[in-house]
């Protein structure tokens, strides 16, 4: 028997990475009917939670959250007292995106170690099991070695408490299995990254793929996972060949980035009509768009947010 996934109401995430204040950015999206304004996690860029925390403090009712904090920059305990605060901040309107972190000169210039990609896979995977019993409170001690927590607690808890949203986006095999048996936002990015990156399941087959495996992985609890995309690159436009030649032409093929379902280049209308066919086949209902790579996107969000 074929698990559906629960059909959700179209939701939109804008990432933020400067071009303009992130106050402007974070009062524009909630307007439009962004759902989330996102802040990436890299070394040479703003950090994330100082920004949300401004993002959270000029609105009301747009969710904040990191796309996505490097799991391996910081010890857990001070990643969740970093969550918890926000979401206190932000009355409890945090998600906290999770990622194994690929930047190895990143790791090299804060002076950290960078594991291998197992490890950090198995990272994220402990992230997602202590990170809700230090939201609920919980008082956690795991077994002794370096960087295990002992007797660590949350004060104050945040205000979702273990409810917090936990998101894990990726294209591999392993980590769509660590974020499919333990997240509650799962996000696809049809690609995989450094050493080199390689556009594995770019295509609306590869996509098909990546849900199937999240599918078998996360078995009863799927009907509950909520399906994001990672849009590369999102553009209104009367002449999407054209568009499509001149933002990817020396990636891809034109067919193939017409057909990518993380490249849409289109009219408004074709683009909506695109999002709720890969609602409709897929279960994905949450879209997220860069800021720099996005351009007449907010008229789709305007249309077919919240439907």
């Amino acid at each position: 028997m074929v698990q559906a996934v629960k059909v959700r109401k179209f939701r939109f995430g804008l990432v933020w990475r400067g071009g303009e204040p992130v106050t402007t950015t974070a009062r524009r999206a909630q307007d439009t009917g962004y759902a989330t304004l996102l802040v990436p996690d890299h070394t040479g860029q703003v950090a994330p939670f100082p920004t949300l925390a401004a993002a959270a403090a000029v609105t009301d009712q747009l969710r904040v959250g990191t796309q996505v904090v490097n799991i391996a920059f910081r010890p857990l305990g001070l990643l969740a007292q970093d969550a918890a605060t926000i979401d206190l901040v932000s009355d409890g309107r945090l998600e906290l995106g999770l990622g194994a972190g690929y930047a190895e000169a990143e790791f090299r210039s804060l002076g950290l170690p960078f594991p291998s990609n197992a490890a950090r896979i198995r990272l994220v995977e402990r992230a997602l099991t202590v990170l809700p019993r230090l939201f609920a409170g919980e008082i956690v001690t795991e077994p002794s070695g370096p960087g295990q927590l002992t007797d660590f607690r949350l004060g104050p808890t945040p205000p979702q408490g273990a409810g917090l949203p936990l998101m894990v986006g990726g294209n591999g095999d392993r980590i769509l299995t660590v974020a499919a048996r333990g997240a509650d936002i799962v996000q696809f990015t049809g690609f995989t990254t450094p050493p080199s990156t390689h556009l594995s399941h770019f295509s609306t087959a590869g996509l098909a793929d990546r849900v199937d495996h999240v599918r078998r992985q996360a078995g009863d609890r799927f009907a509950d996972l909520e399906l994001s995309l990672l849009v590369q690159v999102a553009q209104v436009t009367d002449h999407p060949a054209r568009a499509a030649e001149e933002a990817v032409g020396d990636l891809l093929p034109v067919t193939q980035a017409l057909d990518s379902p993380f490249l849409l280049f289109g009219s408004v209308d074709a683009i909506c009509d695109r999002l709720v066919e890969l609602r409709e086949r897929f279960g994905i209902s949450y879209f997220t768009v860069f800021n720099w790579r996005n351009d007449g996107f907010d008229h789709v969000v305007a249309r077919l947010a919240g439907t």
